[in-house]
């Protein structure tokens, strides 16, 4: 519930073609991890590609690849083996086998057969996540870079044809870029861009543009030009290094560039969500006097006079022209995938769906709707029975950290990067109330007393908060740690708020009716703190660990009453089920342990199938269903029916 920035959380306007809840219905159901019975959302975007023919759509995401009808927008399959979190996808030019770079030990790249979506082989067993991919012109190899190396692997047999390492702090996994031919590859460090040459395997240049960093890199298809986009893009020569000519017009960072199979239109996307379009021929002379062709902002008025352009909301990730120049595709944080017809600069079709980083769950009254707040700045609600899913209206200036439900599912309470903290009307999408806190830094945890009248807040500077919810004034300031407050929960009776903060092994039990009167929680050898909850009872807290290790405490007394690991991978979550027969914890490599609270043993073998950390659990109130949250972008269900839980 806590440490994912939020960027201007907003209900998103989308008046053009979606999908229909009965697709969306279907696609929860699709590769699901034994023992899950549906997934929420669609996973984080990394990365999107069409295929040679412009009819396929491969979108990149935290759980896998998603392939998509490209006319219609409709899922065709969903390919989420090993490895999980794929960071990008590159069409062979036949069109029907799709390369995918992440991380595996299985295999960081696999080639896949589009039409029986199988396994055509596996490379790359030990090179580390592979940050970018590429076929050449002629399909017969594929150039990868991971760990500081550039490959190239021989298609038909799964080889690797060669590699080379670059230099220290010379490959950098920010941006990235290879050159059609393979003949080159650029990496940015800072405000520098190293240019190798992949034949000789030396540095070819070191260019330096101006003092802002450099988010983006692309080359021309004749691999002659190599873009830069910091706040600025720069055109420059390959083989000389000089810089040809500079693009002005992006007010913010640019995130991401692409180009036309021709070479004519260059594509850009920035921090803001706007994206515009350059004619690199225009006047004759194909560099040196670019035109722009339109603009597609996120803010302020179209340079378009178009009233169907319909823009993304934050920063755009990722972009794709189809073979013919035809079509855009942008991929954007506001989680939308949209396909513009170049000419008209209208986006015809909008892709929904994919979700970000979940960092709050909990069930409102009727115990059949989940809340959730993620990183895609909006919350939602989903009908566990149906998985059909409501966006809330609520929008906030500032970047949110943390949400908090009330009991009732009528407010929820949202720390950002602004000092002050409010509510909101989960009904209306109104701020309810403003608390004008003394917090150092922002405010990256939030969580309400169980009887919804104390709202506790925790800062980047180490101190908790403890605020009247009806009178809107400040309670009290708790001061016991020196790092941002990682974690907060209040105890089922409202008495006691145990506290973790970033770095620090104690934890914290304070005395909410006695202000001042303190605990502190520490056992030799305990690492630094990831979660902390409370068992429905309230007779015991149980604390999660970066070594993998879970300590339970008696509350009463503060005396350590137990420690027991499942795997040597950082606790990132926890929670009791209601009836107080299982608890639950998270790790940060995805997955889930269900334990006896009773006898500390494990009850059945690991849940996996998140493609990376899991940052929040809840339990259903009838506790026979776990939902877990993942900075993958999804909700994973978990059925318990059967389970033996302790008695």
């Amino acid at each position: 519930m806590k440490k994912f920035i939020l960027l201007y959380i907003a209900l998103l306007s989308m008046p053009i073609l979606f999908l229909s809840d009965g697709s969306a219905q279907d696609y929860t159901q699709w590769n699901l991890p034994e023992g899950a019975t549906a997934r929420l959302g669609k996973g984080k975007i990394n990365d999107v590609k069409f295929s040679r023919d412009g009819t396929l759509l491969a979108v990149a995401t935290h759980i896998g690849v998603w392939l998509y009808d490209a006319r219609t927008g409709a899922e065709i399959l969903l390919l989420n083996q090993k490895p999980k979190n794929v960071r990008t996808v590159a069409f062979l030019p036949d069109g029907k086998t799709l390369a995918t770079g992440g991380w595996s030990r299985e295999g960081a790249i696999q080639l896949w057969n589009i039409d029986t979506a199988t396994h055509v082989s596996i490379m790359g067993k030990s090179i580390g996540s592979v940050g970018m991919l590429a076929f050449s012109e002629d399909g017969k190899t594929l150039a990868s870079v991971s760990s500081s190396k550039f490959y190239v692997w021989d298609i038909d047999t799964g080889l690797e044809v060669s590699h080379f390492k670059g230099q220290q702090n010379t490959f950098n996994s920010g941006a990235l870029a290879i050159s059609p031919n393979h003949r080159f590859f650029a990496s940015a460090g800072g405000n520098k861009v190293f240019l190798w040459d992949t034949e000789t395997q030396t540095l070819k240049h070191t260019i330096e543009g101006d003092n802002d960093t450099v988010w983006a890199l692309a080359f021309s298809p004749d691999s002659e030009t190599l873009i830069v986009g910091s706040t600025t893009i720069r055109l420059w020569d390959v083989e000389t290094g000089n810089q040809m000519s500079r693009l002005d017009g992006h007010t913010r960072k640019v995130h991401t560039l692409a180009f036309s199979s021709d070479g004519k239109i260059l594509a850009s996307g920035d921090a803001t969500g706007g994206i515009r379009l350059w004619n690199l021929a225009a006047g004759g002379d194909q560099l040196t006097l670019p035109r722009l062709l339109g603009n597609i902002t996120g803010k302020g008025k179209p340079v378009v006079d178009n009233p169907a352009l319909t823009e993304h909301k934050r920063p755009i990730e990722a972009l794709a022209f189809t073979a013919d120049g035809t079509t855009l595709v942008s991929a954007s944080r506001d989680t939308t995938i949209r396909l513009w017809d170049v000419d008209t600069r209208n986006a015809y079709l909008i892709i929904e769906g994919h979700t970000d980083a979940i960092n709050a769950l909990g069930f409102l009254e009727d115990g059949k709707t989940l809340a959730n707040g993620s990183s895609d700045c909006t919350l939602r609600l989903w009908n566990t029975e149906t998985q059909a899913q409501q966006l809330i209206p609520i929008e906030h200036r500032w970047a949110a950290l943390d949400f908090a439900f009330s009991q009732d599912g009528k407010t929820v309470a949202i720390g950002s990067l602004g000092s002050n903290l409010k509510l909101w009307n989960m009904d209306t999408g109104d701020v309810t109330a403003t608390f004008k806190t003394a917090h150092r830094g922002y405010i990256n945890a939030v969580t309400f007393s169980p009887d919804d009248k104390i709202l506790a807040s925790g800062s980047r500077g180490g101190t908790v908060e403890l605020w009247d919810v009806q009178s809107h004034q400040r309670i009290t300031t708790l001061r016991g740690h020196t790092n941002e407050i990682w974690a907060l929960a209040f105890s089922p009776d409202g008495k006691t708020v145990a506290t973790a903060a970033l770095g620090e092994t104690i934890i914290v039990l304070w005395d909410v009716i006695n202000i001042g009167r303190k605990t502190a929680l520490l056992a030799e050898g305990m690492t630094e703190t990831g979660a902390v909850a409370f068992s429905p009872d309230g007779k015991t807290v149980v604390s999660g660990h970066r070594d993998g290790s879970i300590y339970s405490w008696d509350v009463a007394t503060g005396k350590q009453l137990s420690t027991f690991t499942g795997e040597a991978r950082s606790v990132t979550a926890l929670a009791f089920s209601p009836d107080g027969k299982m608890l639950a914890n998270g790790n940060n490599d995805g997955a889930i342990r269900l334990w006896n609270p009773s006898t500390y043993t494990p009850i059945g073998d690991a849940r996996v199938g998140h493609g990376s950390r899991v940052s929040e659990l809840t339990f259903s109130p009838d506790s026979d269903t776990l939902f877990s949250g993942s900075s993958d972008g999804t909700i994973l269900v978990w059925d318990l029916g059967n389970t033996q839980k302790s008695r």
